[in-house]
């Protein structure tokens, strides 16, 4: 079992920081390294599957570890994943207070 959750933390890890680099990383270094913002091409990273990944196994064993750093780095790399399904339903929220003129200022 000991290794199933490290599987899965260290898969759903690394798709955590793929995400958060397309999500918040790549454009600005493309920006830093001289390219034009029309040439930019945005990608998409893992949805939904990577901050699942590390909520499964934080859920099913890495919580039972006791251990404060890696707890909060499982919750930080879940937290600021933002193919993650609680990104999607903040976005979703936002549109909707949006669109019903709680946005305009």
């Amino acid at each position: 079992m000991k290794w199933l959750g490290w599987s899965l933390f260290a898969v759903g890890a690394i798709l955590c920081l793929v995400n958060i680099y397309t999500s918040w990383l790549r454009y600005p270094l493309h920006r830093i390294r001289g390219g034009a913002p029309e040439t930019f091409r945005w990608a998409s990273g893992v949805p939904v599957v990577a901050s699942l990944l590390v909520m499964i196994a934080w859920t099913f064993w890495l919580r039972h570890r006791e251990s404060l750093p890696l707890n909060v780095t499982a919750w930080v790399l879940a937290l600021l994943d933002t193919g993650g399904v609680h990104w999607f339903l903040i976005v979703i929220a936002a549109d909707r207070f949006k669109r019903r003129g709680g946005g305009s200022a």
